[in-house]
């Protein structure tokens, strides 16, 4: 019986890692529930690696039957999926609303030209983008210098902005 719990906690531990580490790539099978729910891939592949492995555990720590080590381990399999579901509708409700951080919201947004800009010739500016500093080629009407604050005061497209010197 143990080299079941350990397949199952192998195979269900490898899929949790594929699915780590190739973001998105099973999120087709994720089952979505009525409400605000759903069950991802990695909490089912929780619940069933703490199935594996608590069975692996119990059978070699303790000395039970094998249709209690099979209750134990379905039970913390069960908690650990329905822990892991849950947090994942929590996470997925805290995630950013739709068109927060997107280039369109930098109207506004004071940012300092990394190099000079003349009309028809744009420079470099760095704003604070999603948390981060990003380098966006910026139009000017007027003559801006080097190390300039600047607003943004239009987005051209996701890498191209309109820039206004502060006023001092």
């Amino acid at each position: 019986m143990t080299t079941g719990f350990l397949v199952v906690g192998i195979v269900a531990t490898l899929v949790a890692l594929l699915a780590l580490v190739f973001d998105g790539v099973f999120d087709a099978f994720d089952i979505d529930l009525p409400g605000d729910g759903s069950v991802s891939v990695l909490a089912v592949t929780g619940g069933l690696g703490a199935f594996g492995w608590s069975g692996v555990a119990l059978e070699s720590l303790a000395d039970l039957p094998p249709w209690a080590t099979v209750l134990i381990s379905l039970c913390v399999g069960v908690v650990i999926a329905a822990g892991c579901a849950w947090l994942t509708t929590v996470l997925r409700a805290q995630s950013t609303p739709d068109g927060a951080g997107t280039v369109a919201g930098l109207a506004g947004v004071t940012g300092v030209m990394d190099t000079a800009a003349v009309p028809g010739t744009p420079g470099v500016v760095r704003v604070l983008y999603a948390g981060s500093p990003r380098t966006l080629t910026a139009h000017v009407t007027i003559d801006v210098a080097a190390g300039a604050l600047v607003t943004v005061t239009d987005v051209v497209s996701p890498d191209v902005v309109r820039v206004t010197p502060e006023q001092a």
